[in-house]
């Protein structure tokens, strides 16, 4: 699978640990294997032990300081599949494809 661990959770780079966790619960009752009666039992398997790897990488800080480090070491591909030296630049015409959340305010 070409996905970063954040593109699979559905979730910036920049997110906050609290949202990495809303994520992760929120795919794991979308994509559970007994919920998904529609895919094959062992498809459900695999997207789950995705779901799980990438949590846990990018739920423990040091895990996930080393994956964002070899991300950067990796270098950015534009959309042809060809290696760019530099980062793309953000696209403003589209906003990113990210999981909305919605938290209680605390006031």
């Amino acid at each position: 699978m070409n996905d970063s661990l954040y593109e699979l959770l559905e979730v910036s780079p920049k997110a906050r640990p609290a949202v990495i966790k809303a994520a992760y619960r929120c795919l794991v009752q979308q994509y559970h294997p007994d919920k998904k009666s529609g895919d094959g039992p062992n498809e459900a398997h695999e997207h789950m032990t995705l779901i799980n790897h990438a949590y846990a990488v990018l739920s423990d800080p040091v895990l996930r300081a080393q994956y964002d480090h070899t991300l950067a070491l990796q270098g950015q591909t534009d959309r042809r599949g060809k290696r760019t030296s530099t980062p793309p630049r953000a696209d403003t015409t589209s906003p990113p494809k990210l999981r909305p959340f919605a938290f209680r305010s605390f006031e």
